[in-house]
């Protein structure tokens, strides 16, 4: 049996990145996820499609690194030594 046109709709999607077709996709995962009479396994399957379409939506942003200069380890208080006094 082929998959629903849905799947098909929500597969294309996530393979074009379609802004507007995956707004569309978590509206319908979603849905079909508070369904009353949704089995258990139909939630499993929605909620990893869901995950699919939201990591597809928003992808992770790399966070920028800025170059640093190491640390002296003899700075700061404490550091240098303690004349005696006798």
């Amino acid at each position: 049996m082929p998959p629903f046109s849905e799947v098909r709709r929500i597969e294309a999607a996530i393979k074009n990145k379609n802004a507007k077709e995956l707004e569309w996709s978590l509206w319908y995962c979603r849905m079909r996820q508070t369904v009353p009479s949704a089995r258990p396994a139909d939630i499993r399957y929605w909620s990893g499609v869901e995950e699919q379409v939201q990591a597809t939506l928003t992808p992770p942003t790399e966070t920028k690194q800025y170059p640093t200069r190491k640390k002296k380890s003899d700075r700061g208080l404490g550091s240098s030594l303690i004349p005696d006094k006798s």
